[in-house]
């Protein structure tokens, strides 16, 4: 099947050397080591768990980097950083017609239960020596800890009521985590790795941003699945938008929903 959801005039992309973009996916894996392991020693009390403010703080600091640097770049290879000027570039399009709508459907779904299949994966690696993830790591990415309900991940915050930190969860999630990295890793960094992996640099990509996340690594094995899934929908289908559009609800709309549900007081 033909995954290329539409026709759009070549346009010439200065690719990256290997070591290039190893480059890429190492400093924002130290920037993140930095803010975690680093910085938020300073913020964790002994004994306890990251303060939910310092998670968000990491959540928009550490994926704000990437946002830039991906705007920067691209505005240094002589592309305004308007819709229209990175629309092409960007592969801000949509599949077109029935047949990518439905492949794209499929891979959502196939991608939902691969990712849950991962669950208990990432439990078993989360006991491995070298993967166990610390005591005061919070509890939504934490496979360790039992979760039995929304209070749990947020156990420092007053939910009932709290509009303006279901706003703020939203806002740094969309722009930062969805935006930021589907911006540099799958619209600036996906189309410069042609050029050493040819075909198969969506599959570079995907493994890469899963190394990349050495700080999290407990949980490689649904970030793989994401990632390859992510980079597919940006690659081969032509579709940053589709690929933002999955990363968004795997990584927030449940837990956004039942924030949300905390948050008005239902359930």
């Amino acid at each position: 099947m033909d995954t290329t959801q539409t026709k759009q005039p070549a346009v010439a992309v200065v690719q990256l050397n290997l070591w290039g973009i190893l480059w890429m996916f190492t400093w924002p894996a130290l920037w993140y080591l930095f803010l975690i392991y680093g910085l938020g020693q300073l913020f964790i009390p002994p004994g306890g768990t990251t303060p939910t403010w310092y998670f968000l703080f990491v959540l928009a600091v550490g994926t704000g980097a990437e946002l830039v640097a991906g705007l920067v770049l691209l505005r240094r290879e002589g592309y305004p950083l308007t819709l229209a000027g990175l629309r092409e570039r960007l592969h801000l399009y949509w599949p077109k017609g029935w047949k990518n709508w439905g492949l794209a459907v499929l891979l959502l779904i196939l991608g939902i239960v691969l990712s849950t299949l991962m669950g208990p994966v990432s439990k078993a690696l989360a006991g491995v020596p070298g993967f166990v993830p610390p005591a005061w790591w919070p509890a939504a990415s934490n496979p360790t800890i039992q979760i039995k309900g929304v209070a749990d991940v947020f156990p420092d915050v007053n939910l009932k009521g709290n509009f303006l930190f279901l706003l703020t969860y939203f806002f740094i999630g969309l722009v930062g985590n969805i935006f930021g990295e589907g911006i540099y890793y799958r619209g600036y960094l996906l189309p410069r790795m042609q050029g050493v992996f040819g075909r198969w640099a969506w599959i570079a990509n995907g493994v890469l941003f899963t190394l990349k996340h050495v700080y999290q690594r407990w949980l490689y094995p649904g970030i793989l699945v994401g990632g390859l899934f992510f980079a597919f929908a940006a690659g081969p289908m032509g579709s940053l938008p589709l690929a933002m559009v999955y990363h968004w609800l795997g990584n927030f709309f449940l837990p956004l929903l039942l924030l949300g549900m905390a948050v008005f007081g239902i359930g």
